[in-house]
């Protein structure tokens, strides 16, 4: 158990229902202190008992960008030990927040492909932010894939990004439908959609997230496409 001095403690300011049963927490630290982190990062978040010590503990990638003021975790609840504890938390509950950690950063790299499969495009957000935000310059891919339309996440915000930065390209494909109005890529992610929005391949640095067995996959399909080894990070589940 984690006593109150060795976390940082972070009051929920809002809490924003996303897709599904996904959330939004922005979390402020209570002492004023915060942590310096590189985009791409995760924290474990700690839910508290009643004299501040660690109750459960569980991994989340940050989606907030190091310039902004807040954290920002994206959290699907999914009745787990910490989520069912997390669910009955509001605005102004406090939580425990250790890190950052992980090996899954971002370096400022000028051509970049990310990809991510459901819940993975969370550490792409903040990175994204971060590549606008610092007018980073080269040229930047999002592939993401999910299962249908109304399970993506932070989809407004990805348009925006896309429209405002010539440099940023957003690919979204859905797995588990086709719907009329939809004029996006369909089916999993494979070799020829990288290629299409790619080309040159190996130039490019890659980050991929998401539950394992897609994480080989892609993999796989980079190797096939000419891309080395050690120009790929990868971060999963499962």
């Amino acid at each position: 158990m984690f006593a109150l001095s060795e976390l940082v403690i972070y009051q929920i300011a809002s809490i924003r229902k996303e897709a599904g049963n996904t959330h939004i927490y922005k979390m402020n630290p209570v002492t004023g202190k915060r942590f310096d982190f590189v985009p791409g990062q995760f924290v474990f978040m700690h839910i508290l008992d009643e004299k501040g010590g660690s109750i459960v503990k569980r991994a989340y990638s940050i989606a907030s960008a190091p310039h902004e003021k807040h954290l920002e975790l994206c959290i699907k609840l999914i009745g787990g030990e910490l989520t069912s504890k997390l669910e009955n938390l509001g605005e102004g509950d406090k939580v425990g927040i250790e890190g950052p950690f992980g090996h899954f950063k971002y370096g400022d790299e000028s051509e970049a492909a990310f990809v991510a499969g459901g819940t993975g495009v969370v550490p792409f957000i903040g990175i994204l932010r971060h590549i606008n935000k610092n007018k980073i310059m080269g040229k930047f891919v999002l592939f993401y894939s999910t299962k249908t339309m109304d399970q993506i996440l932070y989809k407004k915000e990805l348009e925006k990004l896309e429209a405002e930065n010539l440099n940023i390209t957003v690919v979204i494909t859905l797995t588990r439908e086709t719907p009329r109005e939809w004029d996006g890529e369909c089916g999993r992610i494979n070799g020829d959609i990288l290629y299409k929005y790619t080309e040159d391949t190996n130039q490019f640095n890659w980050w991929i997230c998401g539950p394992m067995e897609m994480i080989k996959n892609i993999k796989n399909h980079l190797i096939v496409l000419g891309v080395d080894t050690d120009k790929i990070k990868m971060e999963g589940w499962g």
